[in-house]
């Protein structure tokens, strides 16, 4: 299974309601008429951040996200037949300068490491989800930081046993190669490379809010004592709530 995951901001003049919308009910419905080869549509609408550290002035260069599209693929070929299709082309890549800021769109490719099943979603009142985006620091390499990441998110629940508890899912989503021409669909470019993403789920924004910072401070404090497995300064969560545009059986 591979996912193509972007992160989007709202083009300038935009209000976030709007932006959202039009993300669902316009956008959404143009891909759902003609899902090609996706295999399952997510929007993430993000009520909430954090960002960076406050040591750090640095990530304010990178801050602002009003969600993330998850596109879901069984395999590379579907994913580049999706991509070149007409459809894919014409329609849904142009109508995203009406809503994305193309410029600053963050996308890449990922293959996901279920750690604990997430829970089902629903329309009104499903889970919280956090997507928390790691920057990898300067010196080791992909391997290297995939198992660094999995430590230092193993330390921080064992330190965190209020989090351990309210977590109800958990997917570390690693960075995958080989799609450089379908990611630029989402615009972007001379973003930092983020070396993966991590989705936590809760039951609400409260408990979301309450016990995801606890985590992320142990996971600092964790990679800190541990030669840096992840920028922190870079690095950024978004609170969301999952809308499923479609999904193919």
């Amino acid at each position: 299974m591979l996912n193509l995951i972007a992160a989007i901001r709202r083009k300038p003049g935009m209000t976030h309601q709007a932006y959202l919308h039009y993300l669902q009910h316009v956008h959404g419905s143009l891909a759902a008429a003609n899902p090609l080869r996706i295999s399952r549509y997510i929007q993430n609408h993000v009520f909430d951040s954090s960002f960076g550290t406050e040591e750090d002035p640095a990530y304010l260069t990178e801050f602002g996200r009003d969600s993330v599209t998850e596109l879901h693929f069984e395999d590379m070929e579907a994913l580049a037949a999706t991509m070149s299709d007409p459809y894919s082309r014409e329609v849904i890549g142009p109508d995203g300068a009406n809503f994305n800021d193309l410029p600053s769109a963050l996308a890449l490719l990922t293959r996901p490491v279920v750690l604990v099943p997430p829970p089902t979603s629903s329309e009104d009142d499903g889970p919280v989800k956090v997507l928390h985006f790691l920057r990898m620091p300067e010196g080791p390499g992909p391997d290297d930081f995939d198992k660094r990441w999995r430590a230092a998110h193993e330390a921080a629940l064992a330190e965190q046993e209020s989090h351990a508890k309210a977590l109800r899912g958990c997917v570390q989503y690693r960075q995958a190669h080989g799609a450089e021409k379908a990611l630029r669909h989402f615009g972007g470019g001379g973003e930092p490379a983020y070396a993966g993403i991590t989705t936590l789920y809760y039951d609400s924004p409260d408990e979301a809010l309450t016990h995801f910072p606890s985590y992320e401070r142990a996971l600092r404090q964790h990679s800190a004592e541990n030669d840096d497995c992840y920028d922190s300064s870079r690095s950024f969560a978004l609170y969301s709530r999952e809308v499923i545009i479609f999904q193919q059986s």
